[in-house]
């Protein structure tokens, strides 16, 4: 069984960039290209719970950075990683076990070296986080950003 069948994961969605570190421990985290936009998603699973027996928002938090750093690359077109230099999450409902979370960007404003954006965590089309950050863009000169965007 794929990892994609056993998270029941909407049509389209593979399994996002590496599976060490942080997405390693809370993952399987899903993403997708469509239409020129790039989204991420997850199933609540146990593991994302916190003593009230929703998804953490520690969770919801990780998801919706790395949803603004990808997203706002593809809207780009750069095969860059993106540092997160500001982040603020408004958290608007709680996401229950086995309730699917996908993120969407928008682009607000790039300039050279920084991209101002709004994103959301949508559960079933209703929003449940409401983000907006600013992204770092890194010099062509910095190997480390450098990166082959991940096969969604």
């Amino acid at each position: 069984m794929t990892p994609e069948q056993e998270h029941d994961v909407p049509e389209g969605f593979k399994v996002f960039g590496v599976q060490d570190g942080l997405f390693g421990l809370v993952g399987p985290v899903f993403g997708r290209i469509m239409d020129g936009e790039a989204h991420l998603g997850f199933r609540v699973a146990e593991k994302h719970l916190n003593p009230t027996r929703t998804c953490h928002g520690g969770m919801l938090a990780t998801l919706v950075d790395v949803q603004i750093g990808f997203g706002s690359a593809v809207a780009l077109k750069q095969q860059k990683f993106f540092p997160t230099i500001n982040l603020n999450c408004d958290f608007l409902a709680p996401v229950l076990t086995g309730q699917w979370v996908e993120g969407r960007t928008e682009v607000v404003r790039a300039t050279p070296r920084m991209v101002f954006c709004n994103a959301m965590l949508l559960v079933e089309d209703k929003p449940v986080l409401r983000a907006n950050g600013i992204m770092k863009i890194p010099s062509d000169r910095d190997n480390r950003f450098q990166m082959t965007r991940p096969q969604t």
